[in-house]
């Protein structure tokens, strides 16, 4: 059986988010091809395949615990999600969609009332042909008041595989590509 396709993380294998590998998920007890290998916010198992992440039954299965049974796992973060994102979306990305490894803690990003597309890791070379996710970075910065050569510096020492990292995502409606950085 193939893989499950993911709206807002379409090739999770090519983010490192899930690996090639032959195991038995913890959840389903089905003998995989691919295992996740993501953050979970919840029981941590020895092995969880996509096919349970996709169809929520890993975030109920995983959750932590001793906490109330409404609380189920979660694969990433939900940080500062705008107001106009439906809940059910909020929902299939936190619990129905492999999360992402960062430095930090991941965060997902949003663009047009709708989770963006997680595209992978990406350093400046990454982010070079898609000027918007740079602007998006720099957005960021500005909040907290970033002198504009300290913010070009940084942005020229972002790498895919070291520190700092940004992370691309593309909108689903529009196509705006769009970038959340950190370091470790």
């Amino acid at each position: 059986m193939p893989d499950p396709v993911f709206r807002y993380h379409p090739d999770p294998i090519a983010t490192e988010s899930a690996v090639p590998d032959d195991h038995v998920c913890a959840v389903c007890g089905v003998r995989r091809q691919t295992r996740y290998d993501g953050p979970i916010y919840g029981s941590q198992p020895e092995s969880v395949c996509l096919h349970c992440i996709h169809s929520g039954e890993a975030a109920r299965a995983l959750a932590t615990p001793g906490a109330p049974e409404d609380i189920a796992a979660s694969f990433s973060d939900a940080q500062d999600v705008p107001a106009e994102v439906p809940i059910a979306v909020v929902d299939e990305i936190t619990q129905r969609t492999p999360g992402f490894t960062a430095w930090q803690q991941g965060y997902w990003l949003y663009h047009c009332a709708d989770g963006a597309a997680f595209l992978g890791p990406a350093g400046y070379a990454e982010l070079e042909p898609h000027p918007d996710a740079l602007d998006s970075i720099r957005a960021d910065c500005r909040i907290y008041d970033w002198p504009e050569d300290d913010i070009e510096e940084m942005l020229h020492q972002l790498d895919r595989d070291g520190s700092p990292t940004a992370y691309l995502f593309r909108c689903l409606h529009c196509g705006t590509h769009l970038a959340s950085w950190d370091c470790h």
